[in-house]
């Protein structure tokens, strides 16, 4: 009989799933997975912490791929077999995080227990070489560029309001229908980079405009939930930032923090043209600042 995560005696799924996407999503990053390979690791995503306690058989079919996938997955992140892989696994799920004072497993519907989990996997992104890597590429850029369309259109938006405090010619693209243009301007007139922010669902306007920066040369940083699109090679650097699904809809709290750090780390590379640029726009707060009145009544 297969053991899962509910029986396990005080297992924190929260913490423990955390930390356990976090250790497959770096150990696939450093290897070239085949698409039914992803399929397979999107499938131990989405089904943490149980995914540490399924058979070949079990992994397989909730994949919907055949048990020698499963099998090559396993062997494609460096593990002798799959039983080493899941032994692996299993270690870090149960060895992340104690169980809750009264022994219960937290409520995970709860919005802002699963937003700290989202933010405390964003850690191991903030602190990668993809991410300075990206906050390079970005930061050499003469036009920075922000697409986000239908549901990614308001982190787009928050990203590139503040992105103009401190770089001087920013492009924000919401609308599909002139995205490809808004990619080609950029590109004629030279020096761009953009920042693609893909969340669920995703529309295939993005991925349009992703592949047609890449046909430019335009270089690009993705922003997006899972590594396992079929869309990430595309992008020359990838930033995951994992979204709340357990509200009606999705919670963007962790792909918002991503985008700041993003700006942060822009900041940071040229610090005296931020620093000039902060105080011209504080020098224009007082015109547009709310001031409460002190007319007694």
């Amino acid at each position: 009989m297969t053991q899962h995560a509910g029986d396990t005696g005080g297992l924190d799924p929260v913490r423990s799933a955390t930390a356990a996407r976090q250790w497959l999503v770096e150990r696939c990053q450093s290897h070239r997975l085949s698409p039914t390979q992803r399929r397979v690791a999107q499938s131990f995503m989405d089904t943490m912490p149980d995914a540490a306690f399924l058979s070949t058989s079990e992994a397989a079919l909730r994949a919907g791929v055949s048990q020698p996938t499963v099998t090559r997955f396993a062997s494609t992140l460096g593990f002798a077999t799959y039983a080493d892989f899941r032994a692996a696994l299993r270690t870090v799920i149960l060895g992340s995080a104690p169980g809750a004072p009264d022994g219960a497993a937290p409520d995970t519907s709860d919005p802002v227990t699963e937003a700290a989990a989202d933010l405390a996997a964003l850690r191991g992104t903030l602190g990668s070489p993809a991410m300075a890597a990206a906050v390079a590429t970005l930061a050499q850029a003469r036009i920075l560029g922000v697409l986000g369309i239908r549901a990614s259109t308001g982190v787009a938006t928050y990203i590139g309001y503040f992105a103009r405090r401190i770089v001087d010619d920013v492009r924000l693209v919401t609308e599909a229908d002139t995205a490809i243009d808004s990619l080609t301007q950029m590109h004629h007139a030279g020096g761009a980079a953009v920042v693609v922010v893909a969340m669920p669902r995703y529309p295939a306007s993005t991925v349009r405009a992703l592949r047609h920066a890449r046909d430019l040369g335009i270089p690009t940083v993705l922003l997006v939930d899972t590594p396992f699109v079929d869309f990430a090679h595309d992008a020359d650097h990838v930033l995951v930032s994992p979204v709340g699904t357990g509200m009606v809809f999705d919670s963007h709290a962790a792909p918002v923090v991503l985008g700041m750090a993003l700006l942060d780390g822009i900041a940071g590379a040229h610090p005296r043209r931020t620093q000039d640029r902060l105080e011209a726009h504080e020098g224009l707060v007082d015109t547009w600042l709310y001031q409460p009145s002190t007319d007694q009544d």
